[in-house]
């Protein structure tokens, strides 16, 4: 395969932050996040005010999940490399991943289902909201295998010139250091440790970004010095 298809894919790891961030930012006004000590009414007020804001951001939200799709694809196809006969890694950093775009994709479906019928009442409007904020923000596990997954498959390349530089193995091992507290919302509504929390969100979303553009960028470099067969 022509390996402008790798570069393509590649690039859709940038496409999916530029998605990400015009949707939850500017367009959806979703940033900085709900608080989640806000009352129902407040809640249905933000629905209600921003309808067609909210709505046309999620469709932004809904394109940067299909991007993370052809973006884990191309990991996988240059772990693999790294693997040859026994592609355990690949494998785990591909399902994992995958799982990943999912999770990606139903929150901004719930918030459009508020955002169909913002009239409804506040309560079931506040339920919807804090399920989308808790299925985008808490499942951090599967985020953090992939990234375990592509350490150990770089670190495990002892060939005379690696795909990925030993580096980038080290770098995804540290990730899932960063994402831990995301597990942790679940007990607070206020503070660090809530889902509008710096330990919570601020700091798993921009290790996310980081990751995602480190890993462009040395996918680039691997696509352009081994092209495709």
């Amino acid at each position: 395969m022509d390996r402008k298809y790798h570069l393509i894919c590649a690039w859709c790891g940038v496409l999916l932050l530029i998605m990400f961030g015009l949707g939850l930012w500017p367009v959806a006004k979703f940033f900085p996040p709900h608080m989640p000590s806000a009352s129902a009414a407040d809640i249905a007020s933000i629905f209600q005010q921003n309808t067609n804001a909210i709505r046309l951001g999620m469709i932004f939200l809904i394109i940067a999940a299909l991007c993370l799709a052809p973006f884990v694809a191309v990991i996988a196809l240059y772990v693999r490399r790294i693997e040859a006969g026994s592609p355990l890694m690949a494998y785990i950093q591909l399902i994992t991943g995958t799982t990943n775009v999912l999770l990606f994709l139903i929150s901004p479906l719930i918030w459009t289902a508020i955002a169909y019928r913002p009239e409804r009442a506040p309560e079931i409007t506040q339920i919807a909201n804090d399920l989308a904020w808790i299925l985008y923000l808490m499942p951090v596990t599967p985020f953090m295998l992939q990234t375990l997954s592509i350490g150990c498959a770089i670190l495990s390349d002892k060939s005379e010139h690696p795909i990925f530089s030993r580096w980038l193995g080290f770098f995804n091992l540290w990730i899932p250091l960063a994402s831990i507290p995301g597990l942790m919302l679940t007990f607070f509504k206020t503070g660090p440790f809530a889902w509008n929390g710096i330990f919570a969100f601020y700091i798993p979303a921009l290790t996310f970004f980081v990751w995602d553009f480190v890993m462009f960028v040395s996918l680039i470099k691997a696509i352009k010095l081994r092209p495709a067969d």
